[in-house]
């Protein structure tokens, strides 16, 4: 698996990604509840992810990136409309997008791309799974307290983990899109232990338990 574009690309990919889907959306379909971030609607999930880049602007970045601040972004948005919202972040996107990558900062591009999955299973359109934001996510999250070897459904392949432990454990059949997910906490516990693990036990458990970056998620999630 070769090494992703940048971050500023990588953003600007996220974004363009979202808006483009975001404008094919209906009335009804912004009002719908998105069970990955149960207390949001889609247009909140809209107002948090537009709202990034506007308060980078601003200046709004005390407590970044915590419940409090995307809280703050979705009140504030309620004023605005749909249309002013995605033309706002079209404009404000590519100063963003060089603003994290002067600061090295790799997780506006996969949250922006989460939060539009967390969308397309609310409504139930999938789509835009195979990206390279998805393989930087890899990049940034997979990791393991043992020696961790990933085998792709496609035939490709990934190690991480501790390579100077002395346990090794394997996860076969995987796909970028469902680890991305998963790390992410948009699948359970029971879900991920029902992966097509190799191993110790204790080992497996161990990497279970350091697997997500968020969540898990309390009820199991089927995209």
């Amino acid at each position: 698996m070769s090494n992703p574009p940048g971050i500023a690309d990588q953003y600007r990919l996220a974004a363009r990604s979202f808006i483009e889907f975001a404008r094919t959306l209906d009335d009804d379909a912004w009002t719908t509840v998105v069970p990955c971030t149960p207390d949001w609607t889609v247009r909140d999930v809209l107002s948090h992810v537009s709202g990034i880049p506007d308060d980078a602007a601003a200046g709004r970045m005390d407590g970044a990136p915590g419940e409090a601040w995307t809280a703050a972004q979705v009140e504030r948005n309620r004023s605005f409309g749909i249309d002013e919202l995605l033309e706002r972040w079209t404009e404000q996107a590519p100063m963003f997008a060089e603003i994290i990558e002067q600061g090295g900062e790799h997780r506006p591009p996969i949250d922006c791309h989460s939060h539009e999955h967390d969308v397309r299973h609310a409504l139930g359109l999938p789509g835009a799974r195979s990206n390279s934001i998805i393989d930087l996510a890899l990049f940034a999250l997979v990791d393991a307290p043992v020696r961790l070897e990933i085998a792709f459904a496609d035939g490709g392949s990934m190690e991480t983990g501790d390579q100077t432990a002395a346990s090794n454990v394997t996860l076969r059949g995987a796909t970028t899109f469902e680890l991305f997910r998963s790390r992410l906490g948009r699948r359970s516990r029971s879900q991920v232990r029902a992966y097509d693990w190799q191993g110790d036990a204790a080992d497996i458990e161990a990497v279970i338990d350091g697997w997500f970056s968020f969540g898990p998620s309390p009820l199991p999630i089927v995209e």
